[in-house]
């Protein structure tokens, strides 16, 4: 699931700026990875999900669970024969992966997890040691189990591009790609990786130019691919929900954090004020999850709970307060306040509910820290001062660049 990914990924780097563990951040790329091959598209959205179960390549028409992502340790054992020089017992590429993988010649998923048994005798590839750890249990270097793992990667990446893939759900939901943004926007950042940057990039132009109808000033909720590869629209489109408005605020926080390009930041703004008019509960304050206007909808509701997707007035709350800091408007901090006391019941009998919320009551706390990198655009300086920023956990901040009146003069001459 795309929205899956995108929390994982900015879990991930945020680990690694808590931690300074490299894992860490090489999981967060790996993440992005994937999602730039296989739920792409070309525009520069993002595809909502693949499937867990597919055909499996022993044929068959019935699609089974993993199918795709799965091993059996006869297969490693044949695809990766060759032995690994210096390793002790005279160990091969296979022994080293499967050590490193968790792999089992029975299997390691256990049956209560398998209740049809589809997955008798596979292996799910997981982690179970440290690069470290697998180097000490063979007695090679830690670069050289690097590389073997690496190579072993490949070579099973080339025999699963010939299964049958799994289905691709290719709607493309504002929501979602809003929570992708974020993902790409602060990797990107805190990896100083200029691609991630870029498809951060893509991905808002792409909102803004099949998802945003300016004429009428609202979000669409989704599009799709079509037939041909092109972006389709139904007919008429579906007006966007709270969460789309809300997700894809805070993506486009976080990209204006990341680039510092102020049109982010704008529409952003533009967005506020459009989410403040469809959705706001003037008598109770918080936001509805669709347009209370709709006479179509029975029942008004509020969605007071972080799921597998959180809460849209969760993300409102730090949304508000991230806005008011950046452009002055004291009713948004106002709104922020007056969200967090709407939920107050909630936060406070069951916080672990609404962990999103929880992060923007403590932002409220402590205050965000105003960070303000004077210096050009394009200046190595400025470069490496945004690194250093980006590379620490800052959770609670406010980040902007200015220039002095000099630089601001080549600024506008270049622009």
């Amino acid at each position: 699931m795309l929205y899956d990914q995108a929390q994982l990924a900015v879990a991930y780097i945020t680990a690694f700026q808590v931690s300074g563990e490299q894992f860490y951040a090489d999981v967060a790329k790996d993440i992005l990875l994937y999602v730039s091959r296989d739920l792409s598209d070309k525009s520069g959205g993002f595809y909502s999900a693949e499937d867990a179960d597919s055909v499996p390549a022993s044929g068959g028409q019935e699609k089974r669970e993993g199918a795709f992502c799965v091993w059996m340790a006869s297969e490693i054992r044949e695809l990766l024969p060759d032995m690994v020089e210096g390793a002790t017992d005279s160990a091969t590429q296979a022994d080293i992966f499967m050590h490193h993988y968790g792999v089992k010649e029975q299997g390691n998923v256990e049956p209560e997890q398998d209740p049809h048994g589809e997955l008798r005798g596979q292996n799910v590839l997981i982690v179970r040691y440290s690069v470290e750890l697998t180097a000490a249990r063979f007695g090679i270097t830690v670069e050289k189990v690097s590389k073997c793992l690496a190579s072993a990667r490949a070579k099973m990446a080339e025999v699963r591009k010939t299964r049958p893939c799994p289905h691709l759900d290719s709607k493309m939901l504002t929501s979602w790609n809003g929570l992708m943004l974020s993902a790409f926007a602060c990797v990107g950042a805190v990896l100083g990786d200029k691609a991630l940057l870029e498809r951060a990039v893509q991905a808002g132009n792409f909102l803004k130019e099949y998802l945003w109808d300016a004429e009428k000033q609202t979000l669409l909720r989704s599009c799709y691919r079509g037939d041909q590869m092109e972006v389709q629209q139904i007919s008429p489109p579906i007006s966007g929900f709270l969460d789309d408005y809300t997700f894809l605020i805070c993506g486009l926080l976080d990209l204006y954090e990341a680039s510092l390009q102020t049109e982010w930041l704008q529409w952003a703004e533009e967005l506020q004020f459009r989410q403040d008019v469809l959705f706001w509960d003037d008598l109770g304050g918080g936001y509805f999850c669709c347009d209370p206007r709709d006479s179509k909808v029975l029942l008004q509701l509020k969605e007071d709970q972080d799921g597998a997707e959180p809460s849209a007035n969760s993300v409102s709350a730090f949304n508000l307060l991230r806005l008011s800091n950046y452009t002055g408007r004291q009713e948004w901090l106002q709104k922020s306040q007056q969200l967090l006391t709407a939920f107050s019941d909630r936060l406070t009998r069951v916080p672990i509910a609404l962990p999103e919320m929880v992060r923007a009551l403590m932002a409220q706390h402590y205050t965000l820290k105003q960070i303000v990198i004077c210096g050009q655009r394009d200046a190595s300086d400025t470069a490496a001062l945004l690194a250093t920023v980006n590379s620490l956990f800052l959770p609670f901040k406010k980040l902007t660049r200015t220039v002095d009146a000099e630089s601001q003069k080549l600024e506008r001459k270049k622009f």
